[in-house]
């Protein structure tokens, strides 16, 4: 049976080569096949949000990225480590000066992207569970509980709240006060007083 389709495959393909009306329908055909087999994606790629099939410049991006490339800032990892041994060694009343060798700070920046990505996993599962496609606050704490860290789940809404209310403060010191005035307006005015002063001034030199 094999050696059947093998040989009305050769005969038609001999065929198309010595009928010139059919050599550019064939040529369309393959040429259809090879654009069509460019889209499909490889065997195991699913569709993503929007129900779309991944394009192949997009795999080949994803295949030229490395862990590396995936890792956190070195420097905002070292410096986050370095704040949190600072605070304990503070409350020990220790030396709070603190040294981080390349391999840890290494093993921190690893780790840390591995863990957030893995309670970001189950964040967004516990997202499309109630039909969202973005994840809140509330996902991330009840994905914790999932993972076996519901200890922290206290701690990480203290941090929240003090976040928020450094937020709240930077932006009260920005927007200014309706009882002071507008100062720019006035300093600007002043500055050009000045400056058309000192116009006069040299002018009278």
């Amino acid at each position: 049976m094999v050696c059947g389709e093998s040989n009305a495959t050769a005969i038609s393909a001999k065929y198309v080569d010595n009928d010139p009306l059919q050599r550019p329908a064939a040529r369309a055909t393959s040429a259809n096949e090879s654009h069509i087999c460019d889209l499909m994606p490889p065997k195991g790629w699913k569709k993503d949000a929007q129900g779309n099939y991944p394009t192949t410049s997009y795999i080949k991006e994803q295949e030229k990225l490395t862990v590396d490339d995936l890792l956190f800032p070195r420097s905002i990892i070292t410096s986050l480590a370095k704040d949190a041994v600072h605070q304990a060694m503070q409350t020990a009343e220790q030396d709070p000066r603190v040294m981080l060798s390349k391999d840890a700070s290494l093993a921190l920046q690893r780790s840390s992207t591995v863990f957030v990505n893995h309670l970001l996993m189950h964040a967004r599962q516990i997202a499309q569970s109630n039909d969202r496609k973005s994840c809140s606050g509330e996902d991330v704490l009840k994905a914790l509980d999932q993972i076996g860290l519901a200890g922290f789940e206290s701690v990480v809404r203290e941090k929240v709240v003090e976040y928020e209310k450094e937020v709240q403060r930077r932006r009260a010191e920005k927007t200014p006060t309706t009882e002071d005035g507008p100062p720019t307006m006035e300093g600007e005015a002043v500055e050009v007083e000045e400056g058309s002063h000192k116009r006069a001034k040299l002018d009278e030199h």
